[in-house]
């Protein structure tokens, strides 16, 4: 049978195209590419590694130093972009760890499928044990060159960066073209992993490394996953994704496996009775009436769940749960039904079945203990990540040690989003450990005080804090321990009941006042260490009628503007954020965004009108002079952020707006148009960094000022803004690093005040 792998292009998502690429050469010239990539493999299949020499770097280059360096960028866009990689047939694996198990795999094969063109290794150290026997060519590079290809702040334990071809075993197919050589592709069809619309690339390298483990014969990608190479993807597999057999394509393929090999198609969906079609608990029974027929497993999104095509083409099948959970995360539900144990796994093809059967409940349980150990392993060794601080002496060294010491997902906090990395790490973790805020019992939670009125809406983040400050280690009851103390007041509340601005003004006063007279903490500073928190502008005009709190405490407002009494370094910006999301975050999803710029909302500010009025009509910036109808469709507004590059945040009747947090969560790069803001936690991070910052006036020019960003530092937005992401998220109970803490963070940096 012919074989279908004619394009090293993705096929998911296929809007993007890179701009080199063999795409437009006919179908005869495209299996001569191809050919000529694999030649070389079968070229030296007695040697431990293929070595390549079709990469843009001269022979005679022993060592790099410069970032600037045509190879580093080459390397970045590798890293960085799906389309880019695909159409060079190149991948970048950092770390020796995967790039060990690559070898050994490869050591196992009688024909090679992996090419590597190149290993770089830091300046004078010595290349990783196990790989400084690879026959490759090895080039020195600068510490800084090796931070700016791996993407961490620190070399310390980044041994060595290998550039891979990507696998021969990887096919990427082209729709409804006749002909199927599924024995091809998958060499061993007893069991097949099918991933549908796996967007997350630590769900989906998690769930090929398990399939491998656990020896399933392939992988198959449906239409909306990403790139099993793309970075997190290859890191969370640990190299897997160049072991398995892996395709590329669309259900007419799955139907040509599924008729040839009279292939069982099941799909993990949690129990459902609104389902149309029966939805089967995992049972013994039912794991031994598919024992030993060859299957395909379907697993789909978190976001979506399975798309309906293989709720339709698939039985469905559930994993039994005590309580009331809804579903389980992908990557746990896959280790569970891809285990031999569950029996989903079924008896392989190579080994003997065990001489006995575990119970469901026990391969759970067996699980269970796995991934307990799994963790304190991970534990144990992010213990080993090394401190920057000079060694302390012997009699603090201990202490020292256990309120420095650096988790394995913290590393990730150590990166150029923030203004000073190691500065924010080292206070964060003594705001943990030290910080006490008093919360001032006085007032009917039922009325405007204490409890927050709602968790949902624009204006949700105000009700979260009052949430959070009660769930969290930072209260305490003891106000002589408090560094700062919280004026539990909701004008949102007030908002709620409908109160006039006057009396608003009155009850704040009358609270205030009270407070002042009961307690002796407000006096010993006047009010410098107390702190309020609202977010509609109505408790910025309900207080502005008491000079003393405006002046002397913190306030905290979603409106921080230099320009309407907002004091910069003293308030706070409290992010505007619209909860609950409607839809997944996005990320690693360059390849979907087509769209330049998009913008739709009311015209309440003279920069919206100026914005509709300019670029309404524009084939590239798509911005409408109003909302998007919901007639149009269900979540037609939120869905244009997963396509769009650029998303335009003018103010509006503030200078805030809950779109920037939108175009966050949704992986679009905001485009701050609104002058004098203040924003959320712009002491902490560096808004250029994830966001392009313009001043009004540049709304004419918008469109070209969007066009002249290069594509990497595009790529490099995109990249910090996914990391940003939950700094600008609330959670109840909060959760490290989310939108409470950081705004615990900015109160904890204006802490310190004299107390007479």
């Amino acid at each position: 049978m012919q074989c279908m792998n004619t394009s090293l292009l993705t096929c998911y998502p296929p809007k993007l195209r890179p701009r080199v690429t063999n795409s437009e050469l006919s179908i005869s010239e495209r299996r001569t590419h191809l050919h000529s990539h694999s030649s070389n493999l079968e070229d030296n299949n007695h040697g431990e590694f293929s070595v390549g020499l079709n990469i843009p770097l001269p022979f005679h280059v022993k060592s790099i130093t410069s970032t600037s360096n045509p190879f580093v960028r080459h390397c970045l866009k590798l890293r960085h972009s799906s389309s880019y990689r695909h159409a060079h047939g190149s991948v970048l694996v950092v770390g020796a760890t995967p790039i060990r198990e690559i070898y050994k795999f490869q050591e196992t094969l009688q024909k090679k499928t992996v090419r590597m063109d190149c290993l770089l290794v830091l300046d004078k150290a010595e290349i990783p044990e196990e790989i400084d026997g690879f026959s490759v060519r090895v080039v020195r590079v600068s510490s800084a060159v090796m931070r700016k290809l791996s993407g961490m702040q620190s070399t310390d334990s980044i041994e060595a960066i290998g550039l891979l071809s990507i696998p021969t075993s990887f096919f990427n197919l082209v729709d409804h073209q006749e002909g199927a050589d599924c024995e091809r592709w998958f060499p061993i069809l007893h069991r097949i992993l099918v991933l549908d619309g796996i967007q997350d690339p630590g769900n989906l390298g998690t769930l090929v490394r398990s399939a491998m483990a656990f020896r399933w014969g392939g992988i198959f990608l449906l239409p909306g996953c990403c790139d099993p190479f793309n970075e997190k993807a290859v890191r969370a597999s640990r190299g897997a994704s160049f072991q398995l057999p892996m395709v590329c394509g669309s259900w007419f393929h799955l139907e040509a496996l599924k008729s040839g090999f009279q292939t069982r198609m099941l799909a993990a969906h949690p129990e459902n009775h609104e389902e149309m079609k029966p939805v089967f608990q995992l049972s013994q029974e039912l794991a031994d009436s598919f024992a030993h027929l060859p299957l395909c497993l379907v697993l789909g999104s978190e976001g979506s769940g399975l798309s309906e095509k293989s709720r339709q083409e698939c039985e469905l099948i559930s994993i039994p749960m005590s309580g009331k959970f809804e579903s389980l995360n992908v990557s746990v539900a896959g280790g569970i039904l891809l285990s031999p144990a569950a029996m989903i796994g079924g008896k392989q093809s190579q080994t003997p079945p065990p001489p006995t059967f575990f119970s469901l409940r026990g391969s759970l349980l067996s699980l269970a203990v796995f991934s307990l150990i799994s963790f304190i392993c991970f534990s144990l060794k992010s213990l080993h990540f090394p401190l920057q601080n000079p060694i302390p002496t012997p009699q603090v060294s201990a202490k020292f040690a256990a309120e420095n010491v650096v988790e394995e997902d913290d590393k990730d906090e150590l990166l150029d989003i923030y203004h000073s990395p190691e500065v924010f790490r080292l206070n964060y973790a003594e705001m943990e450990r030290k910080f006490k805020v008093y919360v001032y019992p006085d007032g009917d939670p039922n009325t405007f005080y204490q409890t927050p009125r709602k968790l949902t809406g624009k204006y949700a983040s105000e009700g979260y804090f009052f949430q959070n400050i009660g769930e969290s280690r930072f209260r305490t009851s003891d106000p002589d321990q408090a560094d700062l103390f919280f004026i539990p007041i909701s004008c949102h509340k007030m908002r709620g009941k409908g109160t006039s601005y006057e009396n608003m003004t009155i009850i704040v006063q009358n609270y205030v006042e009270g407070l002042i007279f009961k307690y002796p903490y407000w006096n010993r500073t006047l009010g410098a260490d107390h702190f309020f928190v609202t977010c509609h502008d109505v408790g910025v005009r309900a207080t502005e009628g008491l000079p003393l709190l405006v002046k002397n405490s913190i306030r905290v407002v979603c409106s921080p503007s230099y320009d309407v009494g907002f004091i910069p370094h003293k308030d706070v910006a409290l992010p505007q954020v619209l909860q609950p999301f409607a839809l997944p975050a996005g990320g690693n999803d360059v390849e979907n965004r087509t769209v330049l710029g998009f913008w739709a909302g009311h015209r309440n500010s003279k920069i919206r009108v100026i914005l509709a009025r300019v670029w309404e009509n524009d084939t590239e910036l798509y911005v409408l002079n109003n909302r998007i109808n919901r007639a149009t469709g269900n979540l037609e507004y939120q869905k244009r952020f997963y396509i769009t590059k650029y998303c335009i945040c003018p103010g509006g009747s503030q200078v805030n707006s809950a779109r920037i947090t939108d175009s966050i969560h949704y992986g679009c790069i905001p485009v701050i148009l609104s002058n004098y803001y203040d924003l959320p936690f712009n002491d902490i991070l560096d808004w250029r960094k994830f966001s392009v910052v313009l001043k009004e006036s540049d709304v004419y020019q918008l469109k070209q000022i969007l066009k002249d960003i290069p594509d990497e530092e595009f790529l490099a937005l995109h990249s910090n803004l996914v990391k940003v992401q939950k700094h600008f998220q609330w959670n109840s109970p909060p959760i490290k690093y989310d939108a409470f803490h950081m705004v615990m963070y900015d109160l904890w940096l204006r802490h310190h005040v004299i107390k007479y």
